[in-house]
């Protein structure tokens, strides 16, 4: 594939947005006083993950796989960090709508999560520190920008080229693929490390397509779209597949516990109907999750979405920008 000045600029600019993202949101983590700034970052850290193999190699070929290493080690501190936020959440709402038969079990499951994020946030602050300490925002400032002035105010699909397209769909069409190598696990519920990698390829899919919506306008939308709904499904069934082995594993340290404190077990009675109203809750919401992601999957299968991008790919040349057709209205759900 020819390398193109334009290539290396179109890179560098996708690159440097979700590199000011992250940056952007230092302070807000470092804080803590609310959620939505490590939510933010880890996303920035997940697209730059995403993105650094498929510009990397034209822009910084022996530091690329470096800066993503060092997004890797911070991206792990903030997703589980981020996840228990998540569970923080879900376990309060689900606190408001229980008995006060079942209050004790849950508040004592909210009370641990809440040990767990105060934790946690000391990781999270030391990944943080060594990522600074590391230096990649800065190299990778001085090694993307002048790239990036290169192309600054371009309209790219006025000036995409040869190696742009190309490039454009050879990325697509290797993510799409991989994505599609699961989908034989859509009829199958019990498979949930694969469903949980397919939600993974997924977001990879989506990330892709929207690093170069630029080239075709607003053609791809209904395929990001699709995407992101399917990340989302999936996304949703693998957090009540999480609750659905972890809370077993609770309900176990919490018996020991009360073992050791009292020597008897007798007070972990009043935990017990609460944890199992909540875990009978998360797999009767597991059972609606999952049938409304293959509900949305078979939609897109009647409406030949993942084919559509395909066949594109297929006619797709390296001469410049191809429009992609459009789809029904069924990959906007969600």
């Amino acid at each position: 594939m020819p390398e193109t000045w334009l290539l290396r600029g179109y890179g560098s600019e996708i690159l440097l947005k979700h590199l000011k993202g992250l940056v952007g949101e230092i302070e807000g983590v470092r804080e803590n006083t609310e959620i939505e700034p490590v939510h933010r970052m880890r996303v920035a850290c997940r697209r730059l993950r995403s993105l650094l193999p498929v510009f990397g190699s034209y822009l910084a070929p022996k530091r690329y796989k470096r800066w993503r290493r060092a997004f890797r080690k911070l991206g792990r501190a903030l997703g589980r960090a981020r996840d228990t936020d998540i569970h923080i959440e879900r376990v309060k709402n689900f606190l408001q709508e229980v008995g006060k038969r079942e209050r004790p079990g849950i508040a004592r499951l909210l009370l641990r999560l809440k040990q767990q994020r105060t934790a946690l946030q000391a990781e999270v602050l030391d990944a943080l520190a060594l990522f600074e300490q590391s230096g990649v925002a800065d190299e990778m400032r001085e090694v993307l920008v002048p790239l990036a002035a290169m192309v600054k105010g371009m309209a790219w699909p006025l000036v995409a080229d040869a190696g742009l397209s190309e490039l454009a769909r050879q990325s697509i069409h290797e993510r799409l693929s991989d994505f599609l190598a699961l989908q034989a696990y859509v009829e199958r519920p019990e498979c949930v490390n694969e469903l949980h990698l397919m939600r993974i390829r997924a977001k990879h899919l989506r990330y892709t397509l929207e690093a170069f919506s630029s080239l075709y306008g607003e053609s791809l939308k209904p395929y990001i779209q699709a995407a992101r709904t399917c990340q989302e499904l999936l996304g949703a069934v693998h957090d009540l597949d999480v609750w659905l082995l972890y809370l077993p594993e609770f309900s176990i340290q919490e018996y020991e516990r009360t073992l050791s404190y009292y020597g008897h077990a007798r007070p972990f009675a009043r935990l017990q109907p609460g944890l199992t109203t909540f875990q009978d809750h998360c797999r009767a919401e597991r059972h609606r999750a999952y049938t409304h992601f293959q509900e949305t999957w078979r939609g897109w299968q009647n409406a030949r979405v993942w084919d559509s991008l395909s066949e594109w790919l297929d006619r797709m040349s390296d001469r410049g920008v191809m429009s992609v057709p459009q789809v029904g209205d069924s990959t906007a759900k969600g």
